[in-house]
């Protein structure tokens, strides 16, 4: 693609602009010594209900007791938006501020004219730039799509000398935590298979080979995963499923058993392997922060558990295995912490970007898990008991959806495509007239209902100021669209419905539903002298305690939160 003339000096002068911003805001007095370094862990998909279940059954010497004892955990921080994916989930955290206010709607969209949904963070305009191979042709990522500024461009613009790094499986794990001028920023590339980064950020540092390159990548997934004695014991202990649960599925080659082979870097996501590989980042990363005695925030998104999930369901005995695993690899990067900074000379803050559903299979066993669980905590979660649960094929909602049109405008093509929960309209769909967009609307709800999707919502007809607070479903998607986005409509499935997301296509399952099963994830705060230790906090609170929290822990004035 041709590169527009002058469109990169105009991004950089708005970068540099908005550091400027950043730079004459209010800061706090300067402190007598440079903050504490900030670990901030977004574990991909642990859900709120997961961890009050599954926490306190975890060895007292793993690392998510620890945090407990030694910090204070909010059971119930919950998003002010509808679309509970990964990259929203992550914008939110890290600007403060909701989908419809900081541009980040969903994972994908569709371009203009149809064609494979692409990820939002995509930029033509930039390459692929692996740790071993260096820059490629292939375009890479960039915050282009993001609306305001983030925590790190805050902490850099506010506190001499910071450095952020910030790594994970996924581009839209790594980048909105990592800000526009990271000192590192990085990804796995499943085809290049080592990490990268892209032109959009500094070129990935020399130290990260060892942990990050083809070298690396291949000795994390050599071992395979297979369950220990004591790991088999913990999980038929706890485990609500049989290995091998109808409704898993086989991911690049995993198989549905253990011991799982673990082919290619594709496959190590999902496995405790991937963990692994951040947490050794990780830790290079921070010696070199410790020698230099710089101001620091490193962000880890740990995506194995998301890709685990995704693949073999939470309930399932990978799911067990990947949390008991994570919670020693925790523990062990605690100590790596203690060792490094001294045990009250650091913080961490734990949370998640979004939560997590079941297997719709479970629905027909002879036991749910879901139906299980006591009458008040499914109504806290909003756990549903029974009932349609299903994955959605996209190419089965676009067909009935083009012929629910078809048939009240006449022949189309009246989409582009979907790219869940987004739905775009094709050049002649977006040119309707009011009343005929009303007609194609209750012809669409009328066709999809009996599929699973409780909602047809026109973007435009959400595009009215949104409440500031408040968890109505139309507060929750309005907070969720803007009226500049390039999607039409929302599709607001029932609960315990997902999209197929495709980890093999037809198994496995998926989040993104409005419901507090997806939408409320835990927190947990460690920073000795500053949080109290050892305390619980069941009421709900939002999601910006996260990014507040991070912006004092910081000692820096936090991006503007706006809902509306």
């Amino acid at each position: 693609m041709a590169r527009e003339p002058g469109l990169s000096r105009v991004r950089a002068l708005t970068a540099v602009a908005l550091l400027l911003t950043l730079a004459c805001a209010r800061a706090p007095a300067t402190p007598t010594k440079p903050p504490a370094p900030l670990v901030t862990i977004v574990v991909d998909q642990m859900a709120a209900w997961i961890a009050a279940e599954r926490w306190p059954k975890l060895p007292p010497t793993g690392g998510f007791q620890r945090l407990m004892r030694e910090g204070t955990y909010f059971r119930d921080m919950r998003y002010a938006h509808a679309v509970t994916d990964t990259a929203p989930g992550h914008a939110a955290l890290y600007t403060g501020n909701v989908p419809r206010s900081n541009g980040i709607f969903a994972n994908e969209l569709v371009p203009r004219g149809g064609g494979a949904p692409r990820s939002i963070l995509e930029d033509a305009e930039t390459r692929v730039v692996g740790v071993d191979t260096g820059e490629t042709r292939r375009p890479g990522s960039s915050l282009r799509a993001l609306r305001g500024a983030t925590l790190a461009d805050a902490f850099e613009a506010q506190v001499p000398g910071a450095r952020v790094f910030s790594f994970s499986l996924k581009d839209r794990g790594a980048l909105f935590a990592a800000g526009r001028a990271p000192t590192a920023a990085l990804w796995l590339d499943t085809t290049l298979q080592e990490m990268v980064s892209s032109t959009a950020f500094p070129a990935p540092p020399r130290w990260a080979r060892d942990a990050g390159g083809r070298a690396a990548i291949a000795r994390a997934a050599a071992g395979g995963w297979a369950l220990t004695p004591d790991e088999s014991a913990f999980i038929a202990a706890h485990a609500e499923t049989p290995d091998a649960q109808p409704g898993e599925g086989d991911y690049a080659g995993l198989g549905v058993t253990f011991p799982h082979a673990i082919g290619a870097a594709k496959a190590l996501r999902a496995t405790p392997a991937g963990d692994r590989v951040l947490f050794a980042l990780a830790e290079d990363a921070l010696r070199a922060t410790a020698r230099e005695g710089r101001p620091s925030l490193l962000a880890l998104s740990l995506s194995s558990n998301d890709y685990v999930a995704h693949v073999f369901g939470p309930h399932s005995w990978e799911a067990w295995d990947e949390l008991l695993r994570l919670d020693g690899a925790l523990a062990d990067f605690l100590t790596f912490l203690d060792g490094t900074f001294g045990v009250d000379g650091y913080a961490v803050m734990l949370t998640a970007d979004h939560g997590s559903a079941a297997l719709p299979e479970l629905a027909l066993a002879k036991r749910d898990p879901w139906c299980a669980r006591p009458a008040a905590e499914r109504a806290r979660w909003q756990l549903p008991c029974g009932g349609p649960r299903r994955r959605l094929e996209q190419p089965e909602i676009v067909a009935a959806l083009e012929r629910a049109f078809t048939k009240t405008l006449g022949p189309g093509p009246w989409l582009d495509g979907l790219a869940d929960p987004l739905v775009f309209l094709s050049s002649r769909g977006r040119a309707l007239t009011d009343a005929d967009r009303l007609r194609a609307m209750r012809a669409a709800q009328a066709a999809l209902e009996p599929l699973g999707i409780a909602q047809v919502i026109d973007v435009r007809s959400a595009a009215a100021p949104c409440a500031p607070a408040g968890e109505s479903l139309a507060d929750l998607v309005c907070r969720s669209v803007a009226p500049d986005e390039p999607a039409d409509l929302y599709l607001v499935v029932s609960p315990g419905v997902f999209f197929d997301a495709g980890y093999p296509p037809g198994f496995g399952m998926s989040h993104g539903s409005p419901y507090l099963y997806d939408r409320s994830v835990p927190l947990l705060v460690r920073a000795p002298g500053r949080f109290a230790a050892g305390v619980v906090r069941d009421a709900p609170v939002s999601f910006t305690t996260f990014t507040r929290t991070a912006a004092a822990l910081l000692g820096i004035v936090p991006p503007s939160d706006r809902h509306d």
